[in-house]
């Protein structure tokens, strides 16, 4: 038994019911879908926030350090500015002293050539001045020759007369006696002593010889001088207790020390007492002489060691001259000193023996 066609409105409502559900499906499908995207671009949105923060960040940053760039740029500028001015003001300065330089190259010129001419004038009066200085070299040795000359001529004068007479008189009396003779004999010798010390002075001032170098004692040089001194009976001599030995001419030293004390003993007048003192000063050594005398007058200390100054009767003058020499022969110092009057002689302990002979005048 065939059944009844279905009810038209029941089919369409199923149909409808069918359409609804289907989209209501869709319509939450498509809710979630947009929920979803809302949610990436909420993200989005999160982090182009947060992009846009660090670029404004950056961006202040940058700003920053562009008004620093602009604030050095502008320092620069001002700096070229100033280094233009000032490359300016140095070429000024320059073009000024190229034009000091170019005068000071021409004064140059101008000095050289004066320089020149002066040197060629200073060599004809270097050479002028030599020849003068030669011919008052000569002058003076001739003067000094002549000095000598008088002096020596005058000293042996009174000698050589009493020679004279001596001679008369034996020859007046042919006959005499040994006893008579024997007093003529001693003016004779007197006069003879007088005569060779007065000759030994002018050849040992006018001539050097060679310093025969040896160790001697000090001691023994001064015994030796006050041996060889006619030491009158009421001079007295007080000896030094120091002795060194030393490198010397003994022979030469010894003259040195008997003369001045010959010196002493005059100057006492024959009467008084002489301190002769040593030191050892480690390379060197001293030897002082004091006497008790009047002493030297201040105007004439400057004056007793050149030749041909003496404030005696008799004498050439040369004594202690020719003592300075020695001592500054063995490189030493000769001094005086006054009142009381000491001569101080300074010498080396070791003179290098290095004096060979000398056979120059010294005037």
């Amino acid at each position: 038994m065939s059944q009844p066609p279905p009810e038209p409105q029941k089919t369409l409502l199923e149909d409808l019911g069918t359409l609804t559900g289907r989209a209501f499906k869709e319509l939450d499908a498509t809710r979630c879908e947009l929920q979803e995207k809302e949610r990436r671009l909420t993200n989005i949105a999160n982090e182009s926030m947060e992009k846009i923060k660090e670029l404004s960040t950056i961006n202040h940053d940058l700003q920053d350090k562009v008004g620093f760039l602009l604030d050095i740029s502008a320092s620069l500028n001002k700096k070229n500015d100033e280094l233009i001015k000032s490359n300016l003001e140095l070429e000024k300065q320059k073009f000024h002293y190229d034009q000091m330089t170019r005068d000071l190259k021409s004064k140059l010129d101008t000095v050289l050539s004066k320089e020149k001419e002066l040197s060629m004038q200073r060599d004809f009066l270097a050479k002028q001045v030599d020849e003068k200085t030669q011919d008052l070299i000569k002058a003076e040795k001739f003067t000094v020759i002549g000095e000598l000359a008088a002096r020596l001529a005058h000293d042996l004068r009174n000698p050589l007369s009493v020679v004279k007479n001596t001679m008369d008189i034996m020859r007046a009396k042919p006959n005499m006696r040994i006893e008579e003779k024997l007093p003529h004999f001693g003016r004779f010798d007197r006069a003879i002593q007088r005569m060779t010390h007065q000759i030994d002075d002018v050849l040992n001032f006018v001539k050097r010889s060679e310093l025969l170098l040896q160790q001697t004692s000090l001691l023994s040089m001064v015994d030796s001088a006050i041996g060889n001194t006619l030491l009158p009976p009421e001079v007295l001599i007080l000896k030094p207790h120091t002795d060194v030995t030393i490198n010397c001419d003994s022979r030469k030293l010894e003259a040195v020390f008997s003369n001045l004390i010959s010196n002493a003993v005059q100057a006492m007048d024959d009467k008084g007492e002489i301190k002769i003192r040593v030191m050892d000063l480690g390379y060197n050594i001293q030897i002082e002489f004091e006497d008790t005398g009047p002493g030297i007058p201040l105007e004439i200390q400057s004056k007793i060691f050149d030749p041909l100054f003496t404030t005696k009767q008799t004498g050439t003058g040369l004594g202690l001259s020719i003592c300075k020499n020695i001592v500054e022969q063995h490189g030493g110092t000769l001094v005086v000193k006054s009142p009381p009057t000491v001569f101080t002689v300074r010498l080396p302990k070791n003179i290098a023996p290095k004096y060979q002979v000398n056979n120059d005048y010294t005037i």
